[in-house]
């Protein structure tokens, strides 16, 4: 039974993060991300005929969960999934675009004391209108997901 249950919490947490907005969510875990909103403080800066602009890409577009493999040995539950998040600008930018990011996530939780011993998300594709502005964005997508993985463990473990 307490396998059960800590194999629920780890998947619980890992899909909270990767919700995009209901409007276009398929399930849960993918609303669940987009309820965290991973986009809200990215920007990026566009160039065009030597004026550069700063762009809010601060609006989800669409999340999508590729995998998800969560499994419990004791204590220890370790969960590796792969999904793509989209963001955008919001429509009345002067500048309109987004980008694309697909990461892969893994993350290793202590059930006894809610404790992260290991986790990593790294992204492994980027596309969109501003796709390459993603690569110098890496660290602060990461860093909201890597965020909101620890905000969720924690409302877990006040439960």
């Amino acid at each position: 039974m307490r396998n059960w249950l800590g194999l629920c919490a780890v998947g619980a947490l890992v899909l909270q993060p990767l919700t995009f907005s209901q409007a276009q969510a398929a399930n849960a875990l993918e609303r669940a991300i987009g309820d965290a909103q991973p986009c809200r403080s990215l920007k990026a800066k566009v160039s065009s005929f030597g004026i550069t602009v700063q762009v809010g890409v601060d609006k989800l577009d669409s999340v999508k969960i590729e995998n998800l493999q969560v499994s419990v040995n004791g204590d220890v539950a370790e969960a590796r999934a792969r999904g793509t998040l989209a963001c955008k600008t919001s429509d009345e930018a002067l500048v309109k675009g987004g980008f694309s990011a697909t990461a892969e996530v893994h993350l290793q939780v202590d059930l006894a004391t809610c404790k992260t011993a290991e986790s990593s998300i790294e992204i492994v594709k980027t596309g969109g209108r501003f796709g390459d502005v993603v690569k110098g964005l890496q660290t602060e997508i990461s860093d909201a997901l890597r965020r909101s993985l620890e905000k969720n463990l924690v409302k877990l473990c006040e439960r």
